[in-house]
């Protein structure tokens, strides 16, 4: 951050809190919870157990369940007696979970402490509770790096694990304006740098070791051996979008420029001679090897950026593999597509009236924002132009009871009808249904918010609709129906019970809407022809029509199952 700016919206509070009538809108993610006080940073520690955390900026993290309904939240760790307790870019800035913290239980922080006058930044491991995951031992921290600050500005403050194993950590140049002290080009200091260090082994006295590639391992320059890269001024933040690896950082300028940066080990981003692609104040660049960066704007259309993720989710399909990133100050959001091949092109996506301090994802690779306020909230981008629905249903010859799993994954086709005769057709999508999670997403672009059946329609399944009366479907939001869950999920009951789940009848193969000796008399013949792969007879989905599938299909005409609509 460069600083903190306390701005006044003119909109009222409400669930959709921004002013803009556009495309894309901030949703409250988690309405049910309390506001949280500056929030700085927000992780997940990728351990299966679906939990946020939620850094404030003076030393609490809270963590919580990642449900739209979640109305409590704990305490996971209260460090406010150890982090500094004023100042627009001190405290409690960074957090990042060991790779293998399911077994350890190890996490680290990056934040600021004042001693006698002085200012410094820590890094520092500390070690979840064995018997209680919501709950980190205080007293458990063990310091890896302190760092002498000369000014309460440009701190960084970003750590987080790369795909290597090694932990990632950001300083700023040290403060004030211009780097008065050319912390940014001098490789004999550790500010102005993005550092790289082994936190698992430990050497010449200290409690982390240098990775042999480290650009300066070993050097006799006097150059520190943590440096991964140099020339910045001050990485708030940064990521890495681990399908292609890429090391993404938004760098907070001086006075007119902000730039995106791919950081790569051992460049030289340019600061404090470069601010983005340009000279700061008098310089010859001829021949200093500096890293341009991928995107820059100026100071006309943001003043502070905020450094976010290449988004990787499910809910956006739009925004898949673009950077997504914003401006502290003036609260807009961008996408940035950038591949390393074709001319990179930025799209405008909200204004948000906010001062957004950070982004976060979850284990879904779900893109949120925080709000950084007094009063801060934690909110998601969503598309006011399309209604999603999370359907979940399984179904019955794929469902395998002994672990709980279909057998394959299978593309399903959802309607929405009208709750009123004749139930006209309003929209419809496809989607796959996952094997493990029996989840897929269908994105309505045409229905306008109100009450619908769900119509679902599978290759070999009896077609079925959702209960009595319908569901509501909001247009820019996320609706959950889980099909799974009670046979009164279904129109007229119309599902089985296997094992814990209730599933969609299948063996409908012509899709007449009644499973009978017509169907049975297909799946014959294709057993009697040894028919193998991809079948609308293959009841199981295991790859070869058997008895198997025909006694499915028996069973189900026996016990007359017949499509059930309003």
């Amino acid at each position: 951050m460069k600083r903190i700016i306390y701005t006044i919206s003119v909109c009222s509070i409400s669930l959709f809190a921004i002013c803009a009538r556009a495309q894309y809108k901030l949703q409250d993610a988690f309405p049910g919870l309390a506001t949280f006080n500056n929030p700085v940073e927000m992780v997940n520690a990728f351990d299966g157990t679906n939990r946020l955390f939620v850094v404030q900026q003076r030393g609490i993290i809270y963590v919580f369940n990642n449900s739209s309904s979640v109305s409590t939240r704990k305490t996971f760790i209260n460090l406010s007696t150890k982090v500094s307790a004023s100042g627009s870019e001190t405290g409690l800035l960074g957090l990042a979970f060991h790779p293998n913290y399911e077994v350890n239980r190890y996490f680290y922080v990056n934040y600021t402490f004042d001693s006698a006058s002085a200012l410094w930044s820590r890094i520092s491991r500390f070690t979840t509770s064995l018997s209680n995951p919501d709950s980190a031992v205080t007293g458990s921290e063990l310091i890896y790096l302190t760092l002498s600050q000369p000014f309460t500005n440009h701190n960084g403050g970003k750590v987080i694990f790369g795909s290597d194993g090694y932990l990632y950590l950001s300083f700023g140049d040290g403060g004030s304006g211009g780097d008065p002290f050319g912390n940014g080009q001098n490789r004999s200091v550790l500010l102005g740098k993005i550092l790289r260090i082994n936190v698992d082994s430990s050497a010449n006295g200290k409690n982390y070791s240098i990775p042999h590639s480290n650009p300066f391992f070993g050097n006799g320059q006097g150059y520190k051996e943590e440096i991964y890269a140099y020339g910045m001024r001050n990485t708030w933040k940064f990521s890495f979008d681990f399908p292609t690896n890429r090391l993404w950082a938004g760098d907070v300028g001086q006075g007119l420029y902000e730039e995106i940066d791919i950081i790569e080990n051992g460049k030289n981003y340019g600061w404090n001679k470069m601010e983005g692609f340009h000279c700061y104040g008098t310089c010859d660049t001829t021949g200093m090897g500096f890293t341009r960066p991928v995107y820059e704007y100026n100071h006309d259309t943001g003043a502070s950026i905020t450094g976010g993720y290449v988004y990787r989710g499910s809910l956006l399909p739009e925004f898949y593999g673009k950077y997504i990133y914003a401006d502290y100050v003036v609260g807009k959001i961008w996408a940035l597509n950038y591949d390393g091949v074709n001319p990179t092109t930025n799209t405008f996506v909200l204004d948000s009236t906010f001062n957004l301090s950070c982004f976060g994802v979850d284990e879904n690779n779900e893109i949120y924002v925080c709000r950084y306020s007094t009063s801060g909230r934690i909110y998601r981008i969503s598309n006011s132009n399309v209604s999603t629905l999370n359907l979940k249903m399984a179904i019955q010859g794929f469902y395998n009871i002994s672990n709980n799993t279909m057998n394959i994954r299978d593309t399903v086709s959802a309607y929405l009808r009208q709750t009123f005769s004749p139930y006209a057709l309003v929209d419809s999508a496809r989607t796959v249904i996952d094997s493990v999670n029996f989840t897929g997403l269908c994105f309505f672009k045409n229905a306008p918010t109100g009450a619908y059946y769900i119509q679902l329609k599978h290759r070999n399944a009896l077609e079925t609709w959702s209960k009595s009366g319908g569901v509501i479907i909001t247009k820019g939001s996320i609706v959950n129906y889980d099909f799974t869950s009670s046979s009164a999920q279904a129109f007229g009951n119309n599902e089985i019970l296997k094992g814990t789940s209730y599933c969609l009848y299948n063996g409908d193969v012509n899709q007449d809407g009644i499973i009978d000796l017509t169907d049975n008399s297909l799946i014959d013949n294709d057993l009697f022809n040894y028919v193998t792969g991809y079948r609308v007879t293959d009841l199981n989905a295991d790859g070869i029509v058997d008895l198997t599938d025909l006694g499915i299909d028996d069973n189900n005409a026996l016990l007359g199952v017949i499509l059930m609509r309003p």
